[in-house]
């Protein structure tokens, strides 16, 4: 069994026909040789569902409701508290990581992909993204997990 988080990003290049035509064709026959495992299953959040659908520019009615329709065929997890708990904590682990090592770095940035990150590892799912942020995050969650494990 496969369970998979579909990442923002590969949501766009999956159902987004005006997506990078490269990219998209990657990222479908991805997707197809998923849909080809037994019992695959695909998931996204309503924060996923929002980030897909505030990219289209107001007046665009009709790729709205295309998205949108694309995005009712999977089913949506919600975030639940213990979700939100590691999101948080991920946050200020990131945060004293950035100061203990003045990496600088814009916690504000990947505060959403925390949310996903954490979704996929409370759900144990597997995410699909495009997006190099997650394999960071789940770097900072092992690292996380190391230092509370001293």
């Amino acid at each position: 069994m496969a369970d998979y988080l579909l990442d923002t990003n590969y949501l766009i290049y999956l159902a987004d026909a005006d997506a990078d035509e490269t990219k998209r064709k990657e990222i479908l026959q991805d997707f197809a040789e998923k849909l080809q495992q037994d019992d695959s299953h695909f998931f996204l959040t309503p924060l996923i569902r929002y980030e897909v659908l505030r990219g289209v520019d107001w007046g665009n009615r009709e790729k709205l409701q295309i998205l949108s329709d694309i995005l009712k065929q999977f089913e949506s997890l919600d975030i639940k508290q213990d979700v939100a708990d590691l999101a948080g904590e991920l946050y200020r682990f990131d945060k004293f990581e950035a100061e203990r090592t003045q990496s600088g770095r814009n916690l504000e940035k990947r505060k959403f992909d925390m949310f996903h990150f954490s979704t996929a590892q409370i759900n144990h799912l597997e995410v699909l993204s495009k997006d190099g942020d997650l394999a960071n995050i789940a770097a900072l969650h092992q690292k996380m997990q190391d230092e509370k494990a001293v």
